[in-house]
């Protein structure tokens, strides 16, 4: 059916939960229903209740922080907004490609050893056209420049939501939470991995 976004007791949105985890986590006293769909209803023997859209359970969550420069292509995708940095293409994660703006090659060559590339700050997203186009040269050497300029690490927000909300209520519930542009969580059709 659907997911639940579940937020811990401060209300702070920690997570996209199956319906069905849902429903057992109300059922055994972990969590209230905050919003409910009022149109769905969920049967069982004893009780019928509305199906939850956002859940508030009644424990703090501590998150935990996205490691240094660990790269998630999903997050990068969202972070370029599922286009080509190059020529402004809409890709999705299996059309599109990752970009190294100073190329693997040049780090070994320096080196520093091709490991040192893989960071927020030296990738984007590109359409393989693009990527191809580029190759293994540096952006003043192809006149490619990622349109948004030098590429940078995304913030919590970003790292933890990107791309992956479906609901438009989550995405404004988090959005609120937050202070960001609720288009920025939105799952573009074929972009979930």
């Amino acid at each position: 059916m659907s997911r639940v976004l579940q937020t811990d007791i401060s209300g702070r949105p920690i997570g996209l939960i199956p319906w069905e985890r849902a429903v057992t986590m109300i059922w055994q006293g972990k969590a209230t229903p905050y919003l409910e769909d009022g149109t769905r209803v969920i049967h069982t023997p004893s009780i019928d209740f509305p199906m939850p859209i956002i859940l508030r359970t009644h424990s703090y969550v501590k998150l935990r922080p996205l490691k240094n420069n660990q790269i998630i292509k999903r997050v990068l995708f969202a972070r370029d907004n599922y286009e080509c940095q190059y020529c402004d293409k809409p890709v999705t994660l299996s059309t599109g490609t990752v970009d190294h703006v100073k190329p693997r090659s040049r780090f070994i060559k320096e080196g520093v050893g091709s490991a040192a590339a893989n960071t927020w700050d030296n990738v984007v997203v590109a359409c393989v056209k693009c990527n191809t186009k580029k190759g293994n040269r540096l952006p003043y050497e192809c006149g490619m420049y990622p349109k948004g300029g030098s590429p940078k690490k995304p913030n919590y927000v970003m790292t933890i939501w990107g791309g992956k909300v479906s609901n438009p209520i989550h995405a404004k519930y988090i959005a609120e939470w937050y202070n960001v542009d609720p288009e920025t969580l939105i799952a573009r059709r074929g972009n979930i991995a």
